[in-house]
């Protein structure tokens, strides 16, 4: 056998470490050169299949092109048989520490908004300008949230839904709120360091660079209700969505047992898969949505509140596709995470206003987790979500979210019924 001259040898790829809180400018290294072996095996050991194992770990991991992506942790180079055996560098997993904080970060905060909840009275309500309720667990869970954030990811920017104006007029609220807090957060912390923390979420957003986007509580009148909210988080990285949090406190883990286990956690990386785990469980399972070539085979869900979303559009737009069953209604990005696994086929958020702008948090995690899961998110007009301009959806109408079969079918029906040009396919 012909050896490589040493000059020749190709260069060792480089690999990323767990990125703190620098710029990502690429996102999916390349696998290792084979090593050189110091023995070589015989014909009988060379036949031998070398294992592989697929494992699903804390964290989300997934494969992407057939390829097994291994938990941190795990040894991903097979040794031939009657080589040398070498210590082995686990590949670093794409945003391995971010998604470990966030998935920290969201059930820390779903569980202080459960915990507000069963002490919950109307008095301890507040009304914002949109005119939609907010919380004390509202300011409670972007305090926690962001301080996490902050200290894993000091230079990383936040754009989140709230900010400490109404604590520092209301002294009794603000107390509330900081007691709440400190009762869950490791370290205790003032009001002023509070507020300091809930106002790191007043970034303007942007193309370039990386940023997090926060809803402390998405769907805060499902929260009142005892009914669907959820705690988002996601990681945008020059305008793309890169990692999605969903924390779902009172999702069922099967929508047919509305009375059995509730509290569900879907995660995803962009290129790494689609996940959901219950919150008393770090068991990652895969999920993947509707893989049905018809519309009408499946049901659609869409938004409690008429204000969020035209009904009767949706209703209009269920009839032309031949879907016969009721909606799913609930609130809050529930809705993402039910087509993600696909417990729904359909998620419609069709304008009631031309001029109405969505917010990128309301979106951002999980547009991503359908998308992972095998899905399609558009607009009413088939573009993508643009999240690129700023704290709004500014170039998007409406969402569709879909499984891949039956995307192109439901996006034709929306648009005949609000009487827009036709998709082009």
């Amino acid at each position: 056998m012909t050896r490589t001259p040493r000059s020749a040898t190709k260069k060792k790829a480089t690999y990323y470490e767990n990125s703190d809180s620098e710029e990502i400018t690429e996102f999916r290294p390349s696998p290792p050169p084979p090593k050189r072996q110091r023995k070589t095996p015989t014909k009988k050991q060379a036949a031998a299949p070398a294992p592989v194992e697929e494992t699903v770990g804390e964290t989300a991991s997934g494969t992407t092109d057939d390829a097994v992506q291994a938990p941190a942790g795990e040894v991903v180079e097979a040794v031939a048989a009657g080589a040398a055996e070498e210590p082995a560098k686990p590949l670093p997993k794409y945003l391995e520490a971010e998604t470990k904080i966030a998935v920290e970060a969201v059930l820390t905060a779903s569980r202080l908004c459960q915990s507000v909840f069963k002490a919950l009275v109307s008095g301890e309500t507040l009304t914002k300008s949109d005119k939609s309720p907010v919380t004390v667990a509202d300011f409670g869970a972007q305090s926690l949230v962001n301080v996490l954030l902050n200290r894993h990811f000091p230079t990383d920017p936040i754009v989140g839904e709230e900010d400490s104006k109404d604590l520092h007029a209301d002294t009794a609220l603000r107390t509330r709120v900081l007691d709440l807090v400190n009762g869950v957060h490791d370290q205790e912390m003032s009001a002023d360091e509070m507020c300091k923390y809930i106002d790191l979420g007043n970034y303007a957003g942007g193309s370039k660079g990386r940023f997090w986007t926060l809803d402390p509580i998405d769907g805060t009148k499902g929260f009142l209700r005892g009914e669907q909210y959820a705690v988002c988080l996601a990681l945008v990285v020059d305008g793309k969505v890169e990692l999605g949090v969903l924390g779902c406190p009172n999702l069922p883990v099967n929508l047919a047992e509305p009375e059995g286990d509730r509290g569900c956690l879907f995660v995803a990386t962009r290129g790494g898969g689609a996940f959901q785990r219950t919150f008393s469980s770090d068991i990652l399972t895969k999920i993947r949505v509707t893989d049905v070539k018809k519309a009408s085979e499946t049901v659609f869900c869409e938004s409690v509140e008429a204000g969020h979303s035209s009904q009767s559009d949706a209703a209009q737009i269920a009839s032309l596709l031949g879907i016969t069953g009721e909606s799913v209604r609930m609130d809050s990005q529930c809705k993402y995470g039910i087509v993600s696994r696909g417990s729904a086929g359909i998620y419609l958020r069709v304008p009631v206003s031309e001029t109405y702008e969505e917010k990128i948090w309301d979106h951002a995690g999980g547009m991503l987790i359908v998308e992972e899961a095998g899905g399609v998110v558009t607009d009413i007009d088939g573009k993508h979500l643009d999240f690129s301009v700023g704290r709004t959806l500014k170039n998007n109408k409406g969402v569709v979210a879909a499984g891949k079969h039956i995307h192109a079918e439901v996006l034709s029906a929306v648009k005949t019924v609000l009487k827009r040009e036709e998709p082009k396919l």
